[in-house]
């Protein structure tokens, strides 16, 4: 009889320790550049290291990083280059985070939740942190305000916080010993109990007498029918019995219900754009394909939103396809993050 052999998880290991000073460095933007844009505070010779742990559980990255005091970016131009949609939820068990701004400080023990749709300017210390990366559309339909969650630091003593720190740190220890079909299962206990602390901190004057199963519902249902040309507001209230004004008042956080439709019709332009299989198709027609019928209103909109023009988007994703890197190993945790919420 023939015994089935469960399947382990994709697993990546990246250490500056591992190479010679001269190269560590080079090494170490070209992973983390993925991301961030990254300063360090002293040179290998000095003392810098960084090191990454990680599991790619579905389209979900998991991950333990340590380094030494970094400053990172994430600009506008590099969020509209990279095309990348999601949250990285984090606990830091050493070391702080700092927005160069003024403005939060994430300390060990703190849920500390960043938007990569949103500019990142941060300095941190000696650190090291436990994340998941996670693309917005796993995680936002169960948010109250998903589009609010940016650069929120959540206080290490809340229970919610405790219980999922504790969670997320138990289920990286044990990813080396599950199975896919196990950590998979996991996972989406574990996405809920976020969204639950995240969700427990909300301004509720800002939320109001929002139901969070009924939004997540109504987003779900917008993201399933984007591209029907006749999906508006009158026709998402009556398909869920609510009122126009109260659908208003739902997508109040996100802009409104019309910016937000023209938001995601747009990520989801981003992302054609930049696919190998619509290569070839006109520009024109994929802004009409995603409810544009004007191409240079659709031009104006997208480069509001990404810094870049379609066709920009366009011709980085072909040169980053062919180009002399287009036949890397894909098994880095680098490219596992490169591809989220794309």
């Amino acid at each position: 009889m023939l015994v089935a052999i469960p399947m382990s998880l994709p697993s990546s290991r990246f250490d500056t320790r591992l190479f010679p000073a001269p190269v560590a460095l080079s090494l170490w933007h070209e992973q983390i550049s993925v991301l961030f844009e990254s300063r360090p505070r002293k040179s290998v010779e000095e003392g810098f290291f960084a090191s990454v742990d990680a599991y790619l559980v579905g389209d979900v990255a998991v991950g333990f990083m340590r380094s030494g005091a970094q400053l990172f970016d994430r600009s506008r131009r590099k969020i509209g280059r990279d095309g990348m949609d999601g949250y990285i939820l984090q606990f830091y068990t050493q070391g702080t985070s700092e927005d160069r701004q003024g403005g939060h400080v994430a300390r060990p023990g703190d849920f500390y939740i960043l938007d990569i749709a949103q500019p990142i300017s941060t300095s941190v210390t000696d650190h090291a942190h436990l994340n998941l990366i996670v693309p917005r559309r796993m995680l936002a339909p169960l948010l109250k305000a998903p589009d609010e969650c940016h650069e929120r630091v959540l206080p290490a003593g809340l229970p919610m916080v405790a219980l999922l720190r504790d969670t997320m740190a138990s289920y990286f220890q044990n990813l080396k010993e599950m199975s896919v079909d196990n950590s998979q299962a996991v996972l989406r206990p574990l996405l809920d109990l976020a969204a639950l602390a995240i969700g427990g901190q909300a301004d509720e004057e800002k939320v109001g007498s929002l139901n969070m199963a009924l939004f997540a519902s109504i987003r779900r249902h917008v993201e399933a029918n984007l591209l029907d040309p006749n999906l508006d507001a009158e026709g998402v209230a009556a398909a869920f019995g609510v009122s126009r004004r109260s659908l208003y008042r739902m997508f109040e956080p996100t802009g409104g219900f019309i910016h937000y439709v023209q938001e995601r019709r747009l990520r989801r332009a981003h992302a054609a754009l930049r696919a190998v299989e619509t290569r070839h198709v006109p520009v024109a027609t994929i802004a009409e394909e995603h409810g544009f019928s004007n191409p240079e209103n659709f031009s104006r909109a997208f480069r509001r939103l990404f810094g870049m023009t379609p066709r920009e988007v366009r011709g980085l994703a072909f040169a980053l396809a062919y180009g002399p890197h287009a036949e890397e190993a894909d098994s880095a945790w680098s490219h596992w993050i490169g591809r989220i919420g794309r």
